[in-house]
Formats: structure tokens, C-alpha cells, sequence
């Protein structure tokens, strides 16, 4: 019986520290994933610009008015050039979200400088209150 209550007070032990431990590293590759995804995004946005300056027509896709929600993601980017929506820009068919499948929001802005160039900038950002990498960001800048 004594054995038993040794065996038993071991694993109340075990459980105690584990289970943190096992939440700490689950948030943390959770916060990984999605900074992964916000970085997926950013490089197919970047490559979808290189595409549309090689074709004359240099431009992100447009931002949504909030989040980049399903209505915003299966809409035409530029109807004048073509009907490509933003999800096609993923071999997924759709944009990535974040490990509680909220959207990102996304933004984008051209900067002037005092000497005249232009840098576009765009903003990929976790904005999800439960998300571990809520508030994080990612910005590029060409």
C-alpha cells in the first residue's frame, strides 16, 4: 500500500511540471507556426509584385478594409489585368491564417523620402487577442 502512495505522490509530481511544460512548448510552436504563415503571405505578396512590375503594372494586392477575411481573398485583386483572386496566390487555394484560423490583418502604404524615392512598404499582423503571437508583425519594405 505505502508503495502505491509512493508511486502515486511521483506521477502528481511528474503531472505537475509536465503539463506547463507541455503548454509552454505547444504555445511556442503554435507562435512559430503562425509567424511562418505571416511570413508565407508577405513572400507571395512580394513575388506577386515582382510579377506585376514585370508586366508594367507594379502594385501589392489591395488591402482589405479590416482582416483578410474569405469575401476579400476570393475577390479579383485587378479586374483591369485579371481575375486572380489572392487566395491563388497559395499552392493551398487559400490565404493562410493564423493557429486559430483568424485572419491576418494585412495593410500596405508608399513612403516618400525627403530625397523623393518611394518605398512600398506592407504589413502582415496578428491581431487575434488568443493567438500566442498576438501583436506580432512583419514588415518589407521595397
Amino acid at each position: 500500500m505505502a508503495e502505491l502512495v509512493i508511486v502515486l505522490a511521483i506521477m502528481g509530481i511528474l503531472a505537475v511540471t509536465v503539463i506547463p511544460m507541455y503548454h509552454k512548448l505547444q504555445m511556442r510552436t503554435m507562435k512559430n507556426r503562425n509567424m511562418a504563415n505571416m511570413q508565407i503571405i508577405q513572400e507571395a505578396f512580394v513575388n506577386y509584385y515582382y510579377y506585376t512590375y514585370a508586366i508594367g503594372t507594379p502594385h501589392y494586392p489591395p488591402p482589405p478594409d479590416s482582416l483578410m477575411e474569405d469575401d476579400w481573398a476570393n475577390s479579383p485583386m485587378d479586374s483591369t489585368l485579371s481575375l486572380q483572386t489572392p487566395n491563388e496566390l497559395f499552392g493551398t487555394g487559400s490565404v493562410p491564417k493564423n493557429s486559430n484560423n483568424i485572419p491576418f490583418k494585412y495593410s500596405n502604404w508608399i513612403e516618400t523620402t525627403i530625397d523623393g524615392r518611394q518605398h512600398r512598404k506592407i504589413l502582415i499582423k496578428d491581431v487575434d487577442e488568443d493567438s500566442p503571437s498576438y501583436g506580432d508583425s512583419l514588415v518589407f519594405t521595397i
